[in-house]
């Protein structure tokens, strides 16, 4: 699942235009990127990019902030971090 402080339908439309087979989400009030810590980090008064690995009690087990808009993890990284937390 992915979350956007984008309204619904342009959460709709990057769902449509990435071709996701997970639902992008609506923040629009900003409360998740709030909470996460994780708004205007970059000065941009939206969300910066961001992964978080929850475990089944909803703890951040893993995470990644991004230091620009284009700093995301691999799935290479992602696989790696699961494959990690479940040794």
């Amino acid at each position: 699942m992915a979350v956007s402080v984008d309204t619904i339908d342009n959460a709709t439309q990057m769902m449509q235009l990435v071709s996701a087979s997970y639902p992008i989400l609506s923040d629009v009030e900003k409360v998740a990127a709030k909470r996460y810590g994780v708004l205007d980090l970059l000065g941009d008064k939206v969300a910066a990019p961001a992964v978080f690995i929850l475990n089944q009690k909803l703890e951040i087990e893993w995470r990644q902030v991004g230091a620009n808009s284009g700093d995301r993890p691999s799935v290479k990284e992602l696989l790696q971090a699961l494959d990690q937390l479940n040794e």
